[in-house]
């Protein structure tokens, strides 16, 4: 079995604002324990994510219960999740399946860099600069243009997130604060959960330049499960369904383009609803690898590409 870890995952943020238990094999979530164990999943990045109507002391408030749904369920289950924060935490090989609170969006940092060692105390180690909207960090890739770059702001929080280790995300991040970061990191950034612009043309997609640049600094590229980002006009009339060959697609054009060493999975699992005919659920992972082998992945592209990358990108973040 290839072991699986998945940069971008919403199971917590709809188990605290709908109460689903990913304890519970009956709930609706995409994500439960038991596929997880099933899946022989070694780690999860958690989104954190604040929605647009929140903003300022409203949106660290939303986002600090987020956290605090996660703590509880990992305190419920000690022997089989558990908080990594270091490093070290990553490259230990044990029995528990390794979480990492990341905000999806700084809206709940406010504007203020001190709100980062709040978030860093309880786990935080990752921030997706911006979401679709506009924030304190830059326009997300939702802002009609000309889009506001990188604001001042911006530039001192991934100055600092990048002295405690904490990764800097750019999902959702257009041109041009894109650039702008591109520019400015001193270590490896990602963008944790994306599509291929080459295969379905919209701003959220990643180009192939911004596929390269994030190669070209030793950074990772998780390619998601949303059929919106994987086939043209997916929810259009007449269209047909997204299925695990389209993620494979696109995990292949990334490949082509960053090299094997630099692409993953950020599944964007208990995001949405409408979900690839046969990747309904964790459970169909072994359908996604039955994809990438018949386009002629190997065991080697594999194992790096369900979790090695991804592992090893965070040992090259993390302090």
């Amino acid at each position: 079995m290839l072991a699986y870890a998945d940069a971008h995952a919403d199971t917590f943020y709809e188990a605290a604002l709908k109460g689903h238990d990913p304890a519970r094999d009956d709930s609706p979530l995409h994500i439960n324990l038991s596929r997880m164990q099933a899946a022989g999943q070694t780690l999860q990045v958690c989104s954190i994510f604040t929605p647009a109507r929140y903003s300022k002391a409203e949106a660290t408030a939303f986002a600090h219960g987020i956290i605090d749904c996660l703590d509880r369920h990992v305190a419920a289950h000690p022997g089989t999740l558990g908080k990594a924060l270091r490093a070290a935490d990553i490259a230990a090989k044990g029995p528990r399946i390794a979480l990492i609170p990341w905000l999806e969006g700084a809206s709940p940092l406010a504007g203020r860099l001190e709100l980062l060692d709040e978030f860093f105390a309880r786990g935080v180690r990752g921030i997706g600069l911006t979401h679709n909207h506009r924030n304190e960090v830059a326009d997300g890739c939702g802002c009609k243009e000309p889009r506001l770059g990188l604001s001042e702001f911006g530039h001192r929080l991934v100055e600092k997130m990048e002295a405690l280790g904490v990764a800097v995300d750019c999902a959702h991040l257009p041109q041009p604060a894109f650039s702008q970061v591109m520019a400015l990191v001193k270590r490896p950034p990602c963008i944790s959960h994306t599509g291929c612009r080459a295969l379905v043309h919209i701003t959220r997609n990643a180009d192939d330049a911004m596929l390269r640049a994030i190669a070209d600094r030793g950074g990772f590229v998780g390619i998601d499960f949303y059929p919106g980002h994987l086939i043209e006009n997916a929810f259009a009339p007449g269209t047909r369904a997204a299925s695990a060959d389209d993620v494979a697609a696109h995990v292949t054009h990334a490949l082509n383009l960053c090299g094997e060493e630099h692409v993953g999975f950020g599944s964007d699992f208990d995001g949405f609803e409408d979900t690839c005919t046969d990747l309904r659920h964790l459970g169909d992972l072994r359908n996604l690898e039955a994809a990438l082998r018949a386009r002629g992945l190997r065991d080697h592209t594999l194992e790096r590409v369900f979790s090695r990358n991804l592992l090893a990108y965070l040992g090259r973040v993390l302090l």
